[in-house]
């Protein structure tokens, strides 16, 4: 930003203002607003040397002056609002300036804790009566601006760092209101009472707007219980009845209506549930508390909506030629370049996304909204009996976190039906998900069966611990069709199982003639079955579980003396999570319910297995290697400029090549990043160095699962 002097008058129409500058005038312009003049006025500007005000760092401001330098969309501006309103309820005596763009100006105006709302340009004397100014303008493309969410940016530019409320203020125009209650109440009234939807699908830029083709299926899918309204701004699509034509979209055009955004936030507000490509739609739902789905491919759909207690941002998952979503490039211009690759308009990652899926995170938006609901009275694992907040609701379940040992579990918990689940019955969110049942299924000859499992990172860092283990009975619980007791019974182990479904305990039978039984419980178990085991596995069977202490007690019991438990489940900090955050309503895996009921925090785990009566407890995960780094980051192209002043282009596959490279210790020494978490419980002494042995498996799979043996 910079200050201008006026070389002469100047009167002219800028920014939705009308400014009339006297010579010598000096205001403080945004980089971006003064390079937006006209050419023939900004000539009659010349650059000014003044003063600033220092930049606020967290100092105190009892009776002192803030000014907030700010441009902002729409969207921003409402995003500014909890840091505006922490900031005066922290500083009652401040006096509280904003400068804003005239466009993002009526969403601000009335709010009680903003003392004046300035132009921008502001004027240099109103700068210069500041004891302290805060920057937020030319923000886009900003480490800062691109890393954080929009609520928290402005928070931590203010040095609130948290709100006790982080949604937007939203200021509902009463007359307007009113106005549109008429045209929605004819709504309802034609459509025999139905709810109302509002469909926003246009973004500021083709390459977040969603394909009209997609509200026709949503449409379909909604119909019995909703109207779909449409109301776009004036100037944001002149095709928007064009495209309900050629789709035949019967939702309803209320576009004309919307003369400025007082009648988008009133229609926002008569609405029941909102789904949104445009964000600032998602922050005026947000504040109003309304039932709403972001839909978000080229940007993160979590970052834009992660404070916000009513939204589910749905975020697709795809891998193109050129980019991975998010490829969190904010395009203005024409569609993306996956889009042009593929020579489509809209861009390919939105596309991606199933209906069905859209549909169900509606219904679970509206199971975010309502308030009161069954909750637990304390926590299934360390017994913590206060208030469990709420994590997620995620396919029609909700999910809490325990404040005291992190466990993640549903309530009410409903276990899957797994005969369901090999037999693919299941009509949610389970139905994108990549379950392996499948692949349990796809059996082949035991020597190519043990050779095909050995391989899997999951597997093969066990196969060092297993060697060292004294060989005896194993009893592998939740066992499938038995692909591990094949591995087990390799290593010299005397195998058994027990697995739920009675179509995978067949095929163990019958095709890999195990010892394998039906059971849901122990106490199903045969006295053949209930016999000490030298060493009981249970892989990714632990999530599933109703009583998880029960079930860890009752295997301590079914081992001998310094028996050993293997066990693994889903980590929570593999190395997608630790890179992106753990992200909320991730549709296409399966670490949801009610296929998976709990989610394990290594420090939870050790917990667990510590409370069931183990003496030593070691947790790991299998390797960190490449393929699972991209899928937390992804490795972008840049321009290398050389001493002599040329240029190369070092594109993406180049990077990708390097940063892996380089990345070689993490793969022989990480512990906890890989895409399986595992224990090793002991019962009682075990003379087995167990974490000299986990350092040396993590190596010696490392190496061969990535370069080979």
């Amino acid at each position: 930003m910079k200050i201008w002097k006026a070389k002469d008058k100047i009167d002219f129409n800028f920014n939705d203002y009308n400014f009339k500058i006297k010579p010598g005038d000096k205001f403080l312009f945004a980089d971006d607003v003064f390079n937006a003049l006209p050419e023939p006025v900004k000539s009659r500007f010349e650059q000014a040397h003044s003063v600033l005000p220092p930049f606020y760092k967290g100092e105190p401001l009892n009776g002192k002056t803030l000014l907030v330098i700010a441009q902002a969309a729409i969207g921003d501006a409402l995003c500014m609002t909890p840091a505006l309103r922490e900031i005066k309820k922290k500083y009652p005596d401040i006096t509280l300036n904003v400068t804003i763009s005239g466009r993002a100006k009526p969403v601000l105006e009335g709010l009680p804790y903003i003392d004046n709302l300035l132009p921008m340009p502001v004027s240099f004397k109103e700068v210069a009566k500041a004891d302290y100014i805060v920057k937020t303008i030319e923000m886009v493309n900003t480490p800062q601006f691109d890393n954080l969410s929009l609520i928290d940016y402005f928070l931590w530019k203010l040095c609130i760092y948290k709100a006790d409320e982080e949604t937007p203020d939203i200021n509902v125009d009463e007359a307007v209101l009113n106005e549109m209650k008429e045209v929605f109440d004819r709504i309802k009234q034609a459509s025999g009472g139905k709810k109302v939807l509002l469909f926003h699908y246009l973004a500021s830029s083709v390459h977040r707007t969603l394909p009209p083709k997609l509200l026709k299926e949503i449409e379909d899918l909604i119909w019995d219980e909703y109207v779909p309204v449409i109301c776009s701004l004036p100037d944001e699509d002149i095709t928007v009845e064009t495209a309900l034509d050629v789709y035949g979209i019967r939702a309803a055009n209320l576009s004309v209506f919307m003369k400025n955004i007082k009648y988008l936030i009133a229609s926002v507000s008569l609405s029941d549930a909102v789904i949104t490509a445009d964000t600032a739609t998602l922050h005026i739902a947000a504040g109003l508390k309304k039932p709403t789905v972001l839909i978000s491919g080229p940007i993160d759909a979590e970052l834009r909506a992660s404070n916000y207690q009513t939204v589910i941002p749905l975020a697709p998952n795809y891998t193109g030629q050129s980019c991975v979503s998010p490829c969190m490039k904010h395009a203005t211009e024409g569609p993306c370049i996956e889009a042009q690759i593929k020579r489509q308009f809209y861009s390919p990652c939105i596309e991606s996304i199933p209906p069905d899926v859209i549909y169900f995170a509606l219904k679970d938006a509206e199971l975010l909204r309502v308030k009161e609901y069954p909750k637990p009275q304390k926590c299934i694992v360390c017994d913590f009996a206060g208030d469990i907040p709420l994590f997620e609701v995620i396919n029609g379940s909700r999910v809490f976190e325990c404040p005291s040992c992190g466990l993640h579990f549903t309530y009410p918990m409903k276990i899957m039906d797994y005969e369901d689940a090999y037999n693919k019955n299941h009509k949610d969110l389970l139905s994108y998900g990549n379950m392996a049942y499948d692949s349990y299924q796809n059996v082949e000859q035991e020597n190519i069966e043990v050779e095909k499992w050995s391989r899997t990172p999951r597997f093969n860092v066990l196969l060092p611990i297993l060697s060292q283990i004294p060989k005896g009975r194993l009893f592998d619980i939740g066992c499938s069709t038995g692909f591990f007791l094949l591995i087990a019974k390799k290593f010299g182990f005397e195998p058994y199982g027990m697995e739920a479904s009675e179509k995978a305990v067949e095929i163990a039978k019958n095709t890999n003639k195990l010892n394998v039984v039906q059971a849901l419980s122990f106490d199903e178990l045969s006295e053949d079955f209930k016999r000490a085991y030298n060493i009981i596995t249970a892989f990714e069977v632990l999530e599933h579980v109703y009583e998880p202490m029960k079930f860890l007690k009752e295997i301590h019991s079914l081992l001998d003396e310094s028996g050993v438990l293997i066990l693994s489940c889903p980590p929570f900090y593999k190395f997608e999570n630790t890179a992106k955050g753990y992200r909320k309503y991730k549709w296409w895996y399966n670490d949801y319910p009610p296929h998976h009921v709990t989610r394990w925090k290594p420090f939870t785990l050790h917990y667990a297995l510590k409370k069931a009566g183990f003496d030593e407890v070691h947790i790991f995960t299998e390797p960190l290697i490449p393929g699972t780094v991209l899928e937390g980051i992804t490795p972008s192209g840049f321009d290398l400029k050389l001493p002599d002043g040329q240029v190369i282009d070092v594109n993406a596959n180049v990077t990708r090549t390097i940063l892996l490279g380089t990345l070689t210790p993490l793969y022989l020494n990480s512990r906890l990043l890989g895409n399986f978490q595992y224990a090793i419980a002991v019962k009682g002494k075990n003379p087995i160095n167990f974490e000299e042995l986990i350092k040396k498996a993590i190596k010696y799979s490392a190496v061969e699962i990535i370069w080979g043996r």
